[in-house]
């Protein structure tokens, strides 16, 4: 660890090194383009200067050349020389040279405008210098207008001269300004160059020597390590002793391998599986060694081998293994892969314990609750038929007393048409409502193969159906506060948890000697299912059912103990399994919950004792 701060620290000086020798560059590379760019911006002020002097001097020479026609072309292209040189090039003050300059080109232009009458023509000066001829003309009184032109054209060279001298002197001074600029910004460029490169330079030797200091704390913290080496190894190999003893007190065999599928590494309990005695006696073999099977040995290393190929633990496999005694045990084994510091795939690590004492019980549990449902079908049959004898009670008194009816008016010939027709008629109704109740209960008794939507008043409506006979036996109220919500669901298991409900309140409403008998049954739809058995649907809408009763309630003694099997309070006539399997229908097969209170219940003004039971189911599909 401290080899590699040093290393990082090395690094980091080299780094500040270089970004120090790059800003010290950048540095002296502005610098120098800047004055560069001075130097630059005062020969172009010269240049421009240079071109005005070579035009003040050809306008001179229009006073004193033979040949003023090639004089003026030449003066011409230095005028437009500087002018275009003072448009291209900027300098300091140069507003003050426009200002003097753009007068200067109205009177250049009038010279111009003067220079191409035909009578300057180099032929009609006859070779001879306009101040020379002005003079002659002057002399002889000849040729008026000549000597006017040529007058006039004197008077504008000597002025666009003298207005020349006016701006070649701000030339001068606007150079010499110009030149103490530059001055100025070359000494200060120079000044602000060196102090940051000396900044730049103390700072990387200020970082460089902090970074030293950390690097001899460093090795005095590495020759520190180094007098406690011994002493960290000594408790390393305490420390494995000591992981040796852990995962041998594990009781679950481990044992990790290499890539090529050899034992590294075991703990007590896969070594009593394979009946060795120390661990020297399977690291460095591998399972075809071993005495499991050998088809077992090869799938053991085709699951090792794939786990280190696709680099995925494999977890909960159940699998065979055959001891060294010969017995086969049932194991569920969990293996990934085992990686290095550099995250790359040296062998697999695997743990498996034995199960089989816990299939064995795990068989014997399923056949009692088998057989806890076939005694369910059994007590839900018995209520069923019980249920049909009283629907079917009332159509069958009905059909015996109409055909007695028939068959005594028959024997006394007073047997009418009228008579016969209402009496086959009611007949007819009976038997349709025999059948009915017949389909009623046979859809009832449909298992569920698969969850789906249904509409919880509907249901709840076909469990009071079933129940009819019990209920108007009994003088019931059934009060109903329903809303239109779905639940999803086995339809038909819920039917047979609200008639287990509804037949225990009639039971108890049965023992009571009240003028008022009440059931009463409320719906809502809650945001979240909260108060769920599963938390993976506690995300989802749920549907909350509440059956009351007026029955006075369920003693504190027993109400914890109720959903419970083989509990009854009904003697004989109780199996004690009914709201048992209801829990288990609602809690394992729907993902919802059911609970009992005691609570009193409103009814007519009047207050009443009783139980509830609060059933919560989703009403949404969840995953």
């Amino acid at each position: 660890m401290s080899d590699f701060k040093i290393k990082e620290i090395t690094f980091y000086s080299f780094l500040y090194l270089i970004i120090g020798l790059l800003i010290t560059s950048f540095i002296l590379y502005f610098s120098l383009t800047k004055i560069r760019n001075l130097n630059e911006q005062l020969s172009k002020l010269t240049l421009i200067q240079n071109s005005f002097l070579k035009m003040k001097v050809n306008s001179e020479n229009l006073l004193i050349t033979t040949d003023i026609t090639n004089n003026k072309q030449i003066w011409l292209e230095s005028v437009d020389n500087f002018n275009n040189d003072l448009k291209r090039y900027s300098f300091l003050n140069k507003h003050k040279i426009e200002r003097l300059w753009y007068p200067t080109i109205k009177e250049i232009n009038e010279i111009k405008d003067i220079l191409s009458n035909q009578l300057l023509s180099t032929y009609n000066l006859q070779g001879k210098p306009i101040l020379t001829l002005k003079g002659e003309l002057f002399i002889s009184e000849n040729e008026t207008e000549k000597f006017n032109i040529i007058n006039q054209l004197i008077k504008k060279i000597i002025f666009l001269t003298q207005y020349e001298n006016l701006i070649f002197k701000e030339f001068k001074r606007v150079e010499k300004n110009e030149k103490k600029y530059i001055d100025e910004q070359i000494k200060s460029t120079l000044y602000y160059s060196l102090f940051f490169i000396i900044f730049t330079i103390l700072s990387i030797l200020g970082v460089i020597g902090i970074l030293n200091k950390k690097i001899n704390r460093i090795e005095i913290e590495l020759l520190k390590s180094q007098n406690n080496l011994e002493k960290n190894i000594l408790e390393i190999k305490e420390s494995k002793l000591l992981l040796q003893k852990i995962i041998d007190s594990v009781p679950a065999a481990i044992f990790w391998k290499d890539t090529r599928n050899r034992y590294l590494g075991v703990n007590k309990y896969i070594l009593n599986n394979a009946g060795l005695n120390t661990p020297s006696d399977m690291i460095g073999k591998t399972d075809y060694e071993m005495p499991w099977e050998k088809e077992q040995a090869k799938n053991f290393i085709d699951d090792d081998n794939k786990i280190m190929k696709e680099g995925k633990e494999k977890l909960q496999i159940e699998e065979k293994l055959t001891q060294k005694d010969g017995n086969t045990i049932n194991v569920i084994t969990s293996k990934v892969p085992l990686r290095n510091s550099k995250n790359e795939v040296i062998g697999v690590l695997g743990i498996f314990m034995d199960i089989t004492e816990k299939i064995n019980l795990e068989d014997s549990l399923n056949r009692k609750d088998k057989l806890l449902t076939q005694q369910s079908k059994m007590a839900s049959l018995g209520e069923m038929l019980e249920n049909i004898a009283h629907q079917w009670r009332q159509p069958l008194s009905l059909i015996l007393s109409t055909s007695t009816g028939i068959k005594i008016k028959k024997e006394y010939n007073q047997l009418n048409d009228e008579f016969l027709t209402v009496s086959i008629e009611n007949i007819i109704h009976s038997v349709e409502h025999l059948n009915q109740t017949i389909n009623d209960f046979r859809d009832y008794l449909k298992p569920d193969k698969k969850q789906r939507y249904f509409n919880i008043e509907k249901v709840i409506d076909k469990a009071l159906i079933l129940l009819q006979s019990r209920i108007k036996n009994n003088l019931l109220e059934i009060d109903k506060n329903m809303g239109c919500i779905d639940a999803y669901g086995y339809k038909n298991e819920f039917v047979q948890v609200l008639m287990n409900i509804i037949n225990n309140s009639i039971d108890e409403l049965e023992k009571k000697d009240i003028k008022d008998k009440i059931i009463r049954i409320e719906t809502k739809e809650l945001e979240k299912c909260e108060t769920l058995v599963s938390d993976d649907v506690c995300k989802y809408k749920c549907a909350q059912i509440k059956i009351s009763d007026n029955a006075g309630g369920i003693a504190q003694d027993i109400i914890n103990d109720i959903f419970n099997i083989y509990f009854t309070t009904k003697g004989e006539k109780g199996t004690g399994i009914g709201l048992y399997m209801s829990k288990e229908m609602i809690e394992e097969h729907m993902n919802g919950s059911i609970k009992v209170s005691n609570e009193k219940i409103n009814y007519k003004g009047k207050i009443y004792n009783g139980a509830t039971f609060t059933i919560t189911i989703p009403s949404q599909k969840y995953d």
